[in-house]
């Protein structure tokens, strides 16, 4: 008797990305396909403009594909990519005239949430990423390190369903 395999969290199927100009065509990500399942843990690995980050973005619903199909979510999961997605990007992109705690409020604040659970939620993850003394202060006032910290914790507070990850460790010590 075969068991039912459960849906996919995330499935990729035959997704393509291709940027163009008037000279010619470059195929950013070609016909990718794969299945994630829900609590997986997956990293995607190759060199330099192979085309992760526009597989990143694709997935966070930032880029858009050319051909194939994206579906993130399953029938046991209720998924709202603009609440649920969670993203971490290369650099920090935090905004400079923003303290360090009203940077990582930033999307709670633009996704409605009660600011009260937020933030008290943002000040504990700020605690645990060693930035609790750190929360009045503006961006120039940290080490590159200290930022990237600061915009790990900015994609947790909201509490996303997935992670998106870009490379985020390379600016921070070991």
């Amino acid at each position: 008797m075969a068991g039912k395999t459960a849906e996919p969290f995330i499935r990729l199927e035959n997704v393509r990305k291709v940027y163009r100009t008037r000279q010619e065509e470059f195929v950013a990500v070609g016909d990718v396909s794969f299945d994630v399942a829900e609590g997986e843990l997956v990293a995607l690995v190759g060199p330099s403009g192979c085309g992760k980050t526009t597989l990143l973005k694709i997935l966070a619903g930032l880029h858009p594909h050319d051909s194939g199909t994206v579906s993130i979510g399953n029938q046991t999961t209720a998924f709202d990519p603009a609440q649920d997605i969670g993203m971490v990007f290369q650099q920090p992109l935090l905004l400079k005239w923003r303290t360090i705690l009203n940077n990582v409020l930033l999307i709670a604040e633009i996704l409605g949430q009660p600011l009260g659970p937020a933030r008290d939620r943002a000040r504990d993850l700020l605690d645990l990423v060693g930035l609790g003394d750190a929360h009045d202060k503006y961006p120039y006032e940290l080490s590159g390190g200290m930022q990237q910290r600061a915009a790990i914790v900015r994609a947790l507070v909201p509490d996303p369903k997935l992670i998106l990850m870009d490379e985020p460790f390379g600016a921070l010590d070991a």
